[in-house]
């Protein structure tokens, strides 16, 4: 039998846009999904259907758009440094592309075609679960999470230690941490006295894959015991915010990803 870790109840359940995802489906398109598997499939089997209804779903214009479609003085995008220094940046900020580096101006400063944002938000959307009031903690490369202010999301970008990332969290107030594996099992190594305050965390999401089952207990034991535990590499993810979180999670194809068929034995 699995090793379950974590399993979120059916109020968390039912506030996931996921479950709002098929809700919606049900409720315009007539189409009942019964879980995730249901929902991947009819991303690959009717993939012209899926990619309009996401776009639906998320609001998203026919027309190109830039990334910071909402305005207004609220922080929008965050920059940490390894020396300490925090950079924001409000919404307006963005928008006017006042003082960005260049390598976040460039793509906030683009026009994005409709067609190349909808595989992205479908997997933040849907898979990492991302909300207008999330404030998203994002350690590696920018892309693709940078499509979460299409949603309002602030996002903060940094390069901590692993004894800094918690801090990090705590700080920010996180409630999504997006990171490498390596990375968050080290983080999960540390036994500080003080634990920081990481109530407002939801959702963890490793890249470049899973942690190992001894790394994915100690999340659960050394950093938050009710918090939904992703992973992601490409066109692979493990784990769905509408399921338990289990030790040992298979590997699934992300959305618009058809699964890879293995020839039989000869």
């Amino acid at each position: 039998m699995a090793e379950i870790l974590y399993a979120p109840d059916q109020d968390q359940v039912v506030a996931t846009n996921a479950w709002a995802f098929m809700h919606w489906l049900r409720t315009v398109a007539g189409m009942d999904l019964e879980d995730w598997s249901a929902l991947q499939r009819f991303s690959t089997e009717r993939p012209a259907i899926f990619r309009a209804a996401v776009a639906g779903f998320a609001r998203l214009s026919d027309e190109a758009q830039r990334l910071a479609r909402h305005g207004g003085p609220r922080e929008g995008l965050v920059l940490r440094t390894t020396g300490g220094s925090r950079l924001s940046f409000n919404r307006d900020g963005i928008s006017r592309n006042e003082a960005l580096p260049a390598e976040l101006a460039a793509p906030l400063g683009r026009l994005w075609p409709s067609a190349t944002l909808i595989r992205p938000v479908a997997d933040l959307l849907l898979h990492a679960d991302l909300r207008p009031d999330d404030r998203l903690l994002v350690v590696g490369p920018a892309w693709p999470w940078l499509a979460a202010l299409l949603e309002g999301t602030a996002i903060i970008l940094a390069a901590p230690a692993p004894t800094d990332l918690l801090a990090i969290a705590a700080e920010e107030a996180a409630t999504v941490v997006v990171a490498p594996a390596p990375l968050l099992a080290e983080a999960a190594f540390q036994r500080a006295r003080r634990r920081p305050d990481i109530g407002n965390l939801r959702t963890i999401v490793a890249t470049g894959g899973p942690l190992s089952p001894e790394g994915r207990r100690r999340i659960y034991t050394w950093v938050k015991s009710d918090l939904m535990l992703l992973a992601r590499t490409g066109d692979t993810v493990w784990g769905n915010p509408l399921e338990p979180v289990l030790a040992r999670p298979p590997a699934t194809p992300a959305f618009l990803t058809p699964p890879v068929s293995v020839p039989p034995p000869r």
